[in-house]
């Protein structure tokens, strides 16, 4: 039977981050992942976009710049952004976002250089003064990579405190450093409100499972104002070689299907659902994925703990407890082929014989009542993502009704 473990307390609570964050952050946007630039006016469009597209409705706000503001500092040792990118600075870029009633994050390393290609200066030497800029910005989400030299935990731990200092509720995201490897993530919890769970996330399946292997090391370590992340998802696909800034595109690197299993992982294991891809063009798979309700239910159910992986009949199943009583389960077919595959309920935890009743998240439909099992066959790559409702607890709804 699955035995679900109580979610850590131990985050640092400022307030920010009670659920996993829900937005857009830059990387994999204009042009293939790594490319990563950004423009004032695109920035704009992206954050018009969420509001237009519906997505702000659903809860996502966060818009996130990565490297690729690329900063200077001027003389007095203040970060300057690019002017090509950014002629009028950056405070007009973020008093945008925030009139649309959307949250405005930035990057920097905790090194005296960032990472892409070390074109710019890291806060090392900085801590203070760069946590005092970018609270006075109004900047909501600072993203920490661990590039350059000086790198090191108490670096992470120094600007988490400069961070505090300002006074203003600001979510701190690492990039990478020596909690990886350690237990329960090491001192990430206490300084951070998000961490990244390992390497970055590129578009190719292989690479989509070594985020989801990641994270479930340690589900149980994620909360209220602390979360593993598996980086930014790549859902709908990444920017493409040539590429416009002004014109956004989609070059997928992986199939819808692998997409669906990214999404229902990401969801189940409570991460954080930052899109890499550019958003002014939502796809079909995009839509289905990024505005289903009933995904980002599971996902944004911050009561209950996030889900675990188990094994079911022959396979891995990714399941979750909600705090409402029903049951998240998402099973990918990892194989080459389709393939039928078996949802068992007594290895989900819902046990007593009454069965559950089922609800396709992604089809949308009502599967009916279970007593032990369900099989149906899953497409290679794809996963079967499902809400079991146990009859114990549909009977408790139906006579609170």
């Amino acid at each position: 039977m699955l035995t679900f473990v109580a979610t850590s307390l131990l985050a640092y609570n400022n307030g920010m981050a009670r659920k996993p964050p829900l937005g857009w952050q830059t990387w994999c946007s204009a042009g293939p992942c790594g490319t990563d630039h950004c423009f004032d006016y695109q920035i704009k469009e992206t954050a018009q976009a969420m509001v237009d597209s519906g997505m702000q409705k659903l809860g996502y706000e966060w818009i996130v710049l990565d490297d690729c503001w690329h900063p200077s500092r001027a003389s007095n040792g203040t970060l300057v952004p690019h002017a090509d990118f950014f002629p009028e600075g950056m405070a007009p870029v973020i008093d945008f976002v925030h009139g649309l009633g959307l949250k405005f994050g930035l990057y920097t390393s905790v090194g005296d250089k960032t990472c892409h290609g070390g074109w710019s200066p890291g806060s090392y030497g900085h801590y203070d003064e760069d946590a005092k800029l970018f609270a006075s910005w109004g900047v909501d989400w600072v993203k920490m990579d661990y590039c350059g030299g000086h790198d090191s935990p108490e670096g992470h731990q120094n600007f988490s405190r400069a961070m505090n200092a300002t006074g203003r509720p600001m979510v701190l995201e690492l990039c990478r450093g020596p909690y990886e490897t350690e237990p329960g993530w090491g001192y990430a919890p206490q300084v951070a409100q998000v961490w990244r769970a390992t390497e970055d996330h590129h578009d190719e399946f292989e690479s989509t499972l070594q985020q989801v292997a990641a994270m479930s090391t340690d589900p149980a370590a994620s909360g209220p104002s602390g979360w593993a992340y598996g980086d930014m998802m790549m859902t709908g696909g990444q920017g493409c070689e040539k590429y416009d800034p002004h014109t956004p595109q989609h070059c997928p690197g992986q199939t819808d299907a692998e997409y669906r299993t990214e999404t229902s992982l990401y969801a189940v294991l409570s991460s954080p659902m930052m899109i890499g891809t550019d958003i002014r063009l939502l796809t079909p798979i995009m839509k289905q994925l990024l505005l289903n309700e009933e995904m980002l239910a599971i996902n944004q159910d911050a009561a209950a703990p996030p889900g675990q992986k188990v094994g079911m009949a022959g396979a891995d199943a990714w399941v979750r407890a909600l705090s409402d009583g029903r049951v998240a389960i998402a099973l990918p077919n990892l194989g080459t082929e389709d393939t039928p595959m078996t949802v068992l309920l007594d290895a989900a935890g819902i046990t007593g014989g009454a069965g559950a009743a089922l609800r396709d998240v992604w089809n949308k439909a009502d599967l009916g009542v279970h007593a032990a099992n369900y099989t149906t066959t899953v497409a290679t790559h794809d996963t079967l993502l499902l809400i079991a409702t146990p009859q114990k607890a549909m009977a408790a709804v139906v006579e609170a009704a």
